[in-house]
């Protein structure tokens, strides 16, 4: 009797460390899944679009670059009159004008550091700065007005000088499309760009735009 209650508590004895075997191995499997599952290398972050610049509409046209929005801003496209004035039978040299009506643009923008404007051109244009420039308008009789050239004659003239021209540099940025920068901020005034070819007729095309202070807030 007492080999068989010996023989049965052994047999007791293996089924619980079977049984304990049984578990552990079953609570230890989840664990090794999520170490296979924390081993993954982290995914790559998608890198960002390229910005594409948007390209003017028409050509020999300069619009305003708008960076923030990426978009294009036609400018104020005018008739202005183009006129030659001699002073004193020329004895105090000639003037060429360039002259458009209003005192002010209805096109604007805030002074700021960085105002970019971009120009789409035929192709056949070597030196763009040698075709079109920019020039800073003076207000005066309700009309914007500003000296393009002048001669010097054989007396002295102390007539002031109206506006002044601006200078620029250009940057390809695509075949025929080009980015017009400046070295210094404009201040606020009014601006035209004016082409150059045809200079002997009485009107010329100008865009114009005006250029405001930054409000302080």
């Amino acid at each position: 009797m007492k080999k068989i209650l010996c023989f049965a508590a052994l047999i007791s004895l293996q089924l619980t460390a079977l049984t304990q075997i049984i578990r552990n191995t079953e609570t230890s499997q989840p664990t090794s899944s999520k170490s296979k599952t924390a081993a993954k290398p982290p995914e790559k972050p998608e890198k960002p679009k390229p910005i594409v610049i948007p390209t003017p509409e028409f050509i020999n046209q300069p619009y305003y670059y708008d960076q923030s929005e990426n978009k294009l801003i036609k400018l104020e496209s005018t008739a202005a009159q183009l006129t030659t004035k001699k002073k004193t039978l020329g004895l105090k040299g000639s003037k060429q004008s360039v002259t458009m009506e209003d005192p002010t643009s209805k096109i604007r923008f805030v002074s700021k550091n960085s105002i970019n404007f971009i120009i789409k051109t035929s192709g056949d244009v070597i030196d763009l700065t040698t075709y079109i420039k920019l020039y800073k308008f003076t207000t005066s009789n309700e009309k914007r007005e500003v000296n393009i050239s002048a001669k010097e004659g054989m007396l002295n003239d102390k007539e002031e000088q109206k506006g002044k021209s601006i200078s620029f540099s250009v940057k390809m940025i695509s075949p025929d499309n080009y980015l017009i920068q400046f070295p210094e901020s404009l201040e606020a005034g009014e601006y035209g760009f004016v082409w150059l070819k045809n200079m002997d007729l009485k009107e010329c095309s100008v865009f114009a735009f005006g250029i405001d202070w930054k409000n302080s807030d």
